[in-house]
């Protein structure tokens, strides 16, 4: 089986590289090609430098330079694989027009599957222009399912990452320099947060990508809490008991990131944050082998606070 593994950052990129770790734990003798803009990047990467430079050496990993708006080097890069894995992550152009090429040149050599760079909330419940940073997944699932497609796309869903959900981008975690932990947050606290981590969203994809029947939306959860749940498991684990604030109701919210996206259009980041559940019909017992961690078991794994805001910047740094 032929597996390739492409990205805006390519397989240097963080996701990419631990679906990577795990396809190739589950099975040494794939082979597989990875595609990004700047070769050198791969020298300095501390996963492709270690975990797999062995794999390497064995001739069953290759890392081609490309731009993503060659169709030319897109079909050349795709020519002979059974799947192809997409871990974009960029503009619009990028997310619609790069991910429009990259499809184009599987359905003209005749990759079988198309992993979307999805892992996200589940966007169908979104109209257009009501989540823009969504619009680019909907547009490419769109595209994907097109009639007389051959190549059959494959969508994950996930929620949300808990190292993304415990970052400064969310904001809803706060370790404050005099050692106060804080919550913040929009609503009652029983609203539902659904995640899982890097690691396991990584798991599951391998395991989606070597299962040949796998297309179509699935979804992977590792946990569902409410913010009132989440803040008690934080208290449980770390032995202090957290500030909590609310900052208003959701249709305040709603209301201030409208007014904040009018604002400051290019500055998505301070208007993007919301959610929207993934199915309740989970994917997990479909693959048995991986077990997820849940919020707590995640932070169980991380006993230092101050971790938890430096996490999602260092999600595959320690494979």
């Amino acid at each position: 089986m032929l597996t390739s593994v492409c990205g805006g950052p390519g397989i240097t990129g963080r996701l990419a590289r631990l679906i990577t770790h795990h396809l190739l734990q589950s099975d040494p003798t794939l082979t597989i090609k990875g595609y990004c803009r700047d070769l050198s990047k791969t020298s300095s990467s501390s996963l492709l430098a270690s975990s797999l430079s062995d794999n390497t050496s064995k001739n069953n990993i290759s890392i081609t330079a490309g731009d993503p708006y060659d169709s030319t080097q897109l079909r050349h890069f795709v020519r002979g694989c059974d799947v192809v894995i997409c871990t974009y992550l960029g503009d619009h152009r990028l997310m619609t027009e790069g991910q429009k090429l990259l499809i184009d040149a599987c359905e003209q050599e005749g990759v079988r599957r198309y992993v979307a760079s999805d892992w996200t909330l589940d966007y169908d419940k979104l109209e257009y222009g009501q989540h823009p940073q969504k619009d680019a997944q909907k547009v490419v699932k769109g595209y994907l399912g097109e009639e007389g497609r051959r190549v059959k796309g494959v969508h994950i869903l996930i929620g949300i990452f808990y190292e993304t959900f415990w970052s400064d981008y969310f904001g809803i975690f706060r370790h404050g320099e005099d050692g106060e932990e804080g919550f913040r947050y929009w609503g009652t606290g029983e609203e539902v947060w659904e995640g899982i981590s890097y690691d396991d969203a990584a798991k599951y994809t391998a395991a989606v990508v070597l299962d040949e029947e796998a297309v179509g939306v699935l979804s992977f959860l590792g946990d569902r809490k409410s913010m009132k749940q989440l803040v008690a498991e934080f208290a449980e684990v770390y032995g202090v008991d957290p500030t909590t604030k609310c900052l208003g109701t959701v249709e305040e919210l709603q209301i201030q990131m409208k007014a904040t996206r009018e604002r400051e259009p290019g500055n998505i980041f301070a208007w993007l944050a919301e959610q929207t559940y993934v199915p309740s019909e989970l994917d997990n017992a479909r693959y048995p082998n991986v077990k997820p961690a849940t919020f707590k078991e995640f932070l169980e794994t991380h006993r230092r606070v101050e971790e938890l805001n430096t996490l999602y910047t260092k999600a595959a740094e320690d494979l």
